[in-house]
């Protein structure tokens, strides 16, 4: 983070009074977390949902930090840093910050959003556009930093050698996507698609779409906007949008157009000719992933050889289709970032078109923040999976018994099994590890999937 800002300009990006230092005096980066402070950085405090970082302000922090950023009428220790910036709303004053920063640097940043493949689609145009530029040259949300903290921080980290910017956006409620473009100033946005995330927090999948086409209307006049078009939701943007869409998917209507492969394979048709790439793993969701990236990298001007390299460099992300073998020769596949109706059954496609022959076994936990409508989609879930070629289900937590008894009821053919503790399934779950079974490990976050893995 270069941010080659004095603490006096800080303190009119954000709105504060500078109560303490030299007005002239450098801020050079800052971080939100008091444990990974380097020397000399700024710390600004934020109020979560556990801890007040105000709390951890003291004389040791004093020492260490080059200054602190801190809420109007927050009580302060007698020993305080050198430079001393208070503000009306620190988490407002991050999002004002990057802001600033964003507002030095004119390239081209690219906003992706939608309900499912957001953190694939970024990581591939990523990879993409540092093919065509270089090493170094594009600057991108580490992992899932999407939301209200991690996406200016990210942007905080754009500098001089950065040619290109990719950020995703994430959202539980209206106006998140909004505020997030403020301090990102997107000039490209990307929708992957539209449906029951976080429903707990929107109400409805209509909710989702308007909040998720708060992008569209944050970019400036003219800007591409890149949608899925088989989407039924993303499709009813395109007569407004006109020549500023850029279509993708497997429809007529898509401009970069997802072609029959086989295993393993994308095949995509663009307006430039046709390319082909082979990846560890594909199934539908990747091949969306990989016909948005490639979209949006289109729209910026890049070529097909450029996609393409890029497309083959994409190294996939962490807990999201991570293949890894087993001692016994099983097979595991985890996919167990987050969780919903759609991404699990995308997941679960994908596992059986790419696992190998063989016995295949899903291990299963809740899909959280569905709010009312968790029991009917999780027995939906259940019906669904009672006719595929399964060898075994296994189901963890209190949300999925809806699952398991829908799994039953429709007379699955093959052993249904379920507990309320992930780590309870353990036992069950060895004794099925031997050469030539494969196992599917999806649930949502909270339920800490990747951790049964491990245990394996």
């Amino acid at each position: 983070m270069e941010l080659k800002m004095t603490w006096a300009e800080a303190a009119k990006a954000a709105g504060g009074r500078l109560l303490r230092g030299r007005p002239d005096a450098p801020l050079g980066s800052l971080s939100t977390d008091s444990r990974r402070l380097a020397a000399g950085q700024a710390f600004l405090a934020l109020k979560g949902l556990r801890l007040d970082a105000h709390e951890l302000l003291d004389e040791q922090l004093a020492r260490a930090a080059g200054g602190w950023i801190v809420r109007e009428g927050a009580r302060l220790p007698a020993a305080l840093p050198e430079n001393l910036l208070e503000v009306p709303d620190t988490l407002r004053a991050l999002a004002a910050l990057a802001a600033a920063h964003r507002g030095r640097f004119d390239l081209p940043v690219a906003a992706v959003t939608g309900s499912n493949g957001k953190t694939t689609t970024k990581e591939m145009l990523r990879s993409i556009l540092s093919r065509a530029a270089g090493e170094g040259s594009v600057c991108a949300n580490s992992g899932s930093l999407n939301n209200e903290v991690g996406l200016p921080l990210s942007v905080l980290e754009l500098s001089r050698a950065t040619r290109y910017a990719v950020f995703e956006l994430g959202a539980s409620r209206r106006g998140d996507i909004a505020y997030l473009c403020g301090a990102a100033k997107p000039t490209l946005g990307v929708l992957t698609n539209i449906g029951p995330a976080h429903i707990e927090f929107f109400g409805s999948v209509e909710a989702v779409f308007q909040a998720k086409s708060e992008l569209v209307e944050a970019l400036p006049s003219g800007s591409p906007v890149v949608l899925n078009s088989d989407d039924p939701w993303l499709s009813r943007l395109l007569p407004a949008l006109g020549s500023r869409a850029v279509a993708f998917g497997a429809g007529a209507a898509a401009q970069v157009r997802i072609l029959e492969a086989g295993p393993g394979e994308i095949a995509l048709a663009l307006p430039q000719g046709r390319l082909s790439v082979r990846l560890p793993i594909c199934g539908r969701t990747q091949r969306l992933n990989a016909a948005a990236a490639a979209a949006a990298a289109m729209a910026l001007g890049l070529s097909l050889e450029e996609i393409r390299e890029g497309l083959v460099s994409h190294q996939g992300v962490p807990l999201r289709f991570a293949q890894r073998g087993h001692p016994t020769g099983a097979w595991l596949l985890v996919d167990a970032y987050n969780a919903n109706p759609d991404s699990m059954r995308a997941a679960v496609e994908t596992f059986l078109e790419a696992a190998p022959p063989g016995e295949r076994i899903l291990v299963l936990g809740d899909m959280k923040e569905l709010g009312a409508e968790s029991v009917g989609r999780h027995q939906d879930l259940g019906r669904w999976l009672a006719g595929l070629p399964l060898s075994a289900v296994f189901l963890a937590g209190p949300e999925t018994v809806q699952t398991a008894g829908a799994l039953r009821l429709a007379g699955a053919a093959y052993p249904v099994a379920h507990e309320q503790q992930a780590k309870d399934l353990l036992p069950l779950i060895r004794s099925r590890l031997k050469p030539g079974a494969s196992l599917l490990f999806k649930a949502s976050r909270a339920m800490r999937f990747e951790e049964i893995a491990q245990a394996l």
